[in-house]
């Protein structure tokens, strides 16, 4: 392999640190600082938004241009982050009116913004201005989720960026439950193509970002092996073309940043780990959980995440609930916010239970950090799960994960019963978790085998090396290095 640096764009709505609302943030936030070791040097680039982040850096513009969506102009601005900022080049598409907000994709009520269509398409025809204008050039565009879904589309069929047509897309899929979906009536959200192509951007009756770059993206990707295959199977687009042309789909396993999350040197935690893993455990405990008593030999299980159905969220209480009445022997820390009504059951347990369970009714990355680094377990009762990031965490900080068997947690999580390194349960139901959480506190009485299990948790390695190095082989037959 070369060593010349070739360059890929990164496309998202999300980075992180920069602009988080979900796990893709972390994705694009770090796979960018493995692949200059692997021949690619990469940029990202996202909307800016009215976060506090943006507000604290200096940015120097680049470009600047109108993009017009159904007749009404939107002026915007191509800004790139002051050098050392992050590790990357980092560039975001200032767009007034549409993106200056302080929440990524929600409103106020919690709801999707009603522009949507006029956000995502706005952003993705912004990028593609720029990079017709020609300043900065790249020899590969990744295009995450469905928000950017359209791009390999107008590369390859829009005149008005025709100057981009050889140059090769990479689609990765990270929830494949969302999509960007508009009525034909909205076809000037578009720029001008050959009507005769309307076709390739049609499913069901409707302009589908997902279906389109399953056509059109030259290579595929979802966030874990597993995820592809039930994606193979739920997802009509890519369920059609997969039987068509399986050599380009593949599913690659998202990492963490190493660096990031080190229990030796993390300046989010309070104690780090130096002699040993027992004590980093009791010393963490003991900086979040000063008020529940027992606290000595007792474990600790904690949920970090989205109160959401596809979390499982609904699941927990119940089932802890049935734990905490049956047992006399452990703790557990909720740390989340989203569905109201889970909000307040995560609440109400806390009264009831209030010596054995701690909660965090919100996102706080922060209190995330201390979490782990206090937990024993981490428990994921995800419906569905592209992949997960928090089982990753939770092992590298010595938190076992108590994981249902689904898409990326299937991939990463075996059970210490099979010789693996967490807990593993088969169904989406409060008895199947009721039974997953009693092992785990068992496993914890067996303090020799417990042991024995995290370290065989910690040694796992979920960097993103293995990772960046698959996302590199991709670009190389692309580009036909």
């Amino acid at each position: 392999m070369s060593k010349e640096n070739h360059k890929v764009l990164h496309i998202s709505t999300e980075c992180f640190p920069a602009a988080k609302a979900g796990g893709m943030a972390d994705v694009v936030g770090a796979l960018p600082m493995y692949q200059g070791k692997h021949g690619w040097k990469a940029s990202v680039i996202t909307p800016q938004y009215a976060l506090p982040w943006y507000e604290q850096q200096s940015f120097r513009k680049q470009s600047s241009g109108t993009v017009v969506l159904e007749g009404k102009s939107y002026d915007y601005t191509i800004k790139k982050a002051a050098k050392d900022t992050l590790p990357y080049p980092y560039y975001c598409v200032d767009i007034p009116g549409l993106f200056d907000r302080p929440s990524i994709y929600l409103n106020e009520h919690g709801y999707g913004f009603e522009d949507e269509a006029e956000r995502n398409v706005a952003f993705q025809r912004a990028v593609l201005q720029w990079l017709v204008d020609g300043k900065s050039k790249f020899e590969a565009l990744h295009c995450h989720d469905h928000q950017v879904g359209f791009i390999p589309f107008l590369i390859q069929k829009s005149p008005q960026f025709e100057a981009l047509s050889a140059v090769p897309t990479v689609y990765t899929i990270h929830n494949g439950a969302y999509n960007s979906r508009y009525t034909w009536n909205r076809r000037d959200l578009l720029p001008e193509f050959d009507s005769t192509n309307s076709q390739y951007i049609d499913w069901d009756g409707q302009m589908d970002a997902v279906a389109t770059a399953m056509r059109f993206a030259h290579h595929i990707t979802a966030v874990s092996p597993t995820y592809l295959e039930e994606l193979q199977r739920m997802l009509p687009p890519l369920q059609f073309m997969s039987r068509h042309e399986p050599g380009k789909f593949s599913g690659i396993l998202n990492g963490i940043d190493a660096s990031v999350w080190d229990p030796k040197t993390d300046p989010m935690v309070d104690h780090h780990l130096s002699k040993s893993w027992d004590q980093f455990k009791k010393l963490n405990k003991s900086e979040i959980l000063s008020h529940l008593y027992h606290l000595e030999g007792i474990p600790l299980i904690s949920f970090i995440g989205r109160f959401a159905h596809q979390k499982g969220a609904d699941l927990l209480v119940p089932a802890a609930e049935r734990i905490l009445s049956r047992f006399g022997f452990v703790n557990f820390f909720i740390l989340g916010s989203g569905d109201p009504y889970i909000e307040r059951t995560v609440e109400e347990l806390r009264a009831k239970f209030s010596e054995r369970v701690a909660t965090y009714i919100g996102y706080n990355e922060e209190m995330a950090h201390k979490v782990y680094a206090a937990s024993d377990f981490i428990v994921m009762p995800s419906r569905f799960e592209p992949c997960g990031l928090n089982q990753m965490y939770g092992m590298r900080y010595g938190a076992l994960p108590i994981a249902r068997k689904t898409g990326g947690l299937k991939d990463t999580v075996v059970d210490h019963g099979d010789g693996g390194a967490g807990i593993s349960f088969d169904y989406d139901s409060v008895e199947d978790l009721s039974n997953a959480l009693s092992r785990a506190l068992y496993l914890y009485r067996d303090t020799k085998e417990f042991r024995k299990v995290r370290s065989r948790a910690v040694r796992q390695d979920y960097s993103w090396s293995t990772s960046a190095s698959s996302y590199a082989d991709i670009y190389n037959q692309l580009i036909n290095v």
